[in-house]
């Protein structure tokens, strides 16, 4: 996998039968990555790359290419069912960011999880590996369940809270559109991409308008320009994270990784008015 909540997903339907491994590594951004020759070496000995696409990964493209034989290839955002979003929310900033025109995160909803990916999955790892066809199907309706009672649990753990939030990072809209949520804005449409004066001050103003609470930060990126926008319109920063954190238990796991940022979310869009 290329990124450690997508290795959540493949572990959860592969089991004990696969070996999983990540190539961006634990603390580090997907966007601004770059492969080492072990990674390579890596690829070399894998069945199975998945990715999530839509650029967050695109750096995977020249590894495959160095890779002989290149493992087989899914590709999220490609997955039918996903329905992806879009990339861009907003036309006071230039819409397309490193991602293109649609948004990679797809493994924040967990019923896109639930409908689309683990179908895909189950059936590229059946593909791969026919004697075990039947464990990954089982170990895929498994899944499934326990992603249907996660959305149930998420739903809950925002009822009651504000909707509106502004995030430092496009990674929130998948998980905002499941949940009735709504981005009033980002400081960053990828990482690295820096918004202008103007664009800051409108930001800064819709903030300001919607009464929004708090801006959401993230572990694998520098807070600095939150906190100073946030302090613009009174707002606090909370954490949140993507990708999840294989050291710490409560993130370590694909349920445990959307619980824990839903109840950051719940923190930072305070009670609904």
């Amino acid at each position: 996998a290329t990124v450690e909540p997508i290795a959540m997903l493949v572990r959860e339907v592969a089991g004990p039968r696969a070996a999983v491994a990540v190539l961006v590594p634990p603390g580090a951004s997907p966007h601004t990555f770059e492969p080492k020759p072990s990674d390579v070496a890596k690829l070399a000995g894998a069945a199975l790359v998945v990715e999530a696409g839509a650029g967050l990964d695109g750096w995977l493209r020249a590894l495959l290419a160095a890779t002989s034989p290149a493992p087989a290839r899914l590709t999220l955002v490609d997955v039918a069912g996903v329905d992806p979003l879009p990339a861009a929310a907003h036309a006071d900033g230039d819409g397309g960011g490193r991602h293109g025109r649609v948004d990679p995160h797809v493994w924040l909803d967990p019923i896109r999880v639930r409908d689309a990916l683990v179908p895909a999955l189950v059936a590229q790892l059946a593909a791969l590996d026919p004697a075990q066809r039947a464990a990954y199907e089982a170990a895929g309706r498994d899944f499934q369940e326990r992603l249907g009672a996660l959305d149930a649990e998420l739903r809950a753990a925002l009822a009651g809270r504000g909707r509106r939030f502004v995030a430092f990072h496009a990674a929130w809209r998948y998980f905002a559109q499941r949940y009735g949520l709504e981005e009033v804005g980002v400081v960053e449409e990828a990482p690295g991409e820096e918004p202008t004066p103007r664009e800051l001050a409108a930001l800064v103003g819709r903030a300001r308008a919607a009464g929004v609470p708090a801006i959401l930060v993230e572990p694998q990126l520098s807070p600095r320009v939150a906190r100073a926008i946030a302090a613009e319109f009174g707002a606090t920063t909370v954490l949140v994270d993507p990708n999840g954190d294989p050291s710490d238990p409560a993130r370590d796991g694909y349920a445990e990784l959307l619980r824990w940022n839903a109840a950051a979310f719940a923190r930072a869009l305070g009670s609904a008015p």
